[in-house]
């Protein structure tokens, strides 16, 4: 394990930052010192007006110190700029379909996504019945996660195989609603990120990096102090090939690296079956695990419950509702909040509803990526919750 520091990407988010400094920084006016004691009464006039001199010359420093601009986060500059221009996008590289609908392009396979209107407003009404189950005392937020393909492929791809554009699939989702749900929608901020490793070449999954980022993005609408990444602890599982090699021969692609992101916190983590028993205590981290296993570092895979409780968290309860994108998302909120109940909802046999009174939860995270929420199935798992 070492300590963060992405040497490569600070240096880049510097120049971002300097380059948007003077419209997105922030303007400080400056606060006037205290004048001197009135109280001082034995004082000459001549006395008094060089003591409201002097004084006038301590806030006028003090000013100058109070005026000075509070240092922009390099993350936040980079996000409010121009999107970063993709690798090889000269048509070079016209990319390779095979026979099993995997795009692979630029040592990268991808999935391609085919998601509609209909499809998007399916999955906004599962949203909006899990939401109106659990009523009114309990705020859901809805977090949506772009695939691959929707964010690093080059426009000529989309034109060539009719791929959907995902940003628009996604705002059709946070236009159905039918109930009162807070839409989460991490595009705009994870393709502000796209010339860094948040997907892997050879799985379907996004990576610990971009999971963060979309972390961030549901602080800043809950208002919570998220983790700050240059003071996380970085760990790292080399010579991964995901699930995508099922279908590509792997020598084809760019080998993996899986990157995790820890802070040292005092919590106890525990698992449990599909009713919600036989606890067994686990970890957030698994980072033993390797090969094709290698996405299990984070909470161990697909697990039925995992319940994480947090004695340096913020003082709250959240349960979190995902499928396996939000295994690398989950661990960053169990990080921070002080109770987090995480629930994969296509394994879950108990009464969710229950669950979430007795446990006395007012807010959950559904955390879904645009393939499986273009998936009737998974739609139907989320409404068979609250049926």
């Amino acid at each position: 394990m070492k300590k963060y520091t992405i040497k490569a990407l600070a240096a880049m988010l510097l120049a971002a930052s300097i380059l948007s400094f003077s419209a997105c920084g922030k303007d400080n006016n400056s606060s006037e010192a205290s004048t001197a004691d009135s109280s001082v009464s034995a004082v000459s006039d001549t006395s008094k007006e060089n003591d409201s001199s002097s004084t006038d010359e301590e806030s006028s420093e003090q000013s100058d110190d109070n005026s000075k601009p509070e240092a922009s986060d390099p993350i936040d500059e980079k996000e409010k700029g121009d999107l970063p221009p993709l690798a090889d996008d000269d048509g070079s590289d016209v990319g390779i379909m095979t026979d099993g609908g995997i795009l692979i392009y630029n040592r990268t396979a991808y999935e391609m996504f085919y998601g509609n209107e209909s499809l998007a407003k399916d999955y906004a009404d599962a949203v909006s019945t899990v939401k109106k189950a659990l009523g009114d005392k309990v705020k859901v937020y809805n977090v949506v996660v772009p695939t691959h393909c929707g964010v690093t492929l080059p426009d000529r791809f989309f034109d060539e195989y009719g791929i959907t554009d995902q940003n628009e699939y996604i705002k059709t989702i946070f236009d159905s609603y039918s109930e009162d749900i807070v839409g989460i929608n991490t595009y705009n901020t994870i393709a502000h990120h796209r010339d860094e490793y948040i997907y892997f070449n050879s799985d379907h999954h996004w990576t610990g990096l971009a999971a963060y980022y979309a972390y961030r993005d549901f602080c800043k609408t809950a208002g919570v102090e998220p983790l700050k990444l240059s003071e996380m602890i970085e760990g790292t599982i080399e010579g991964y090939y995901g699930s995508l090699t099922n279908w590509v021969d792997a020598s084809l692609l760019e080998p993996d690296v899986v990157h995790y992101f820890t802070a040292e916190k005092d919590t106890e983590t525990f698992i449990y079956d599909d009713n919600g028993e036989n606890e067994q205590q686990t970890r957030l981290f698994h980072d033993y695990a390797e090969g094709a296993n290698a996405y299990g570092v984070f909470l161990g895979g697909d697990n039925p419950l995992t319940v994480c409780r947090n004695k340096d968290g913020n003082g709250k309860k959240i349960a979190i509702l995902k499928e396996s994108y939000g295994n690398a998302f989950s661990p960053y909120i169990a990080l921070t909040y002080s109770e987090t109940h995480m629930l994969d909802f296509r394994y879950l046999e108990f009464d969710f509803l229950k669950y979430i009174e007795d446990n006395n939860i007012d807010e959950v995270i559904i955390v879904n990526n645009t393939m499986a929420s273009a998936t009737p199935m998974r739609c139907d798992e989320l409404r068979g919750l609250v049926d």
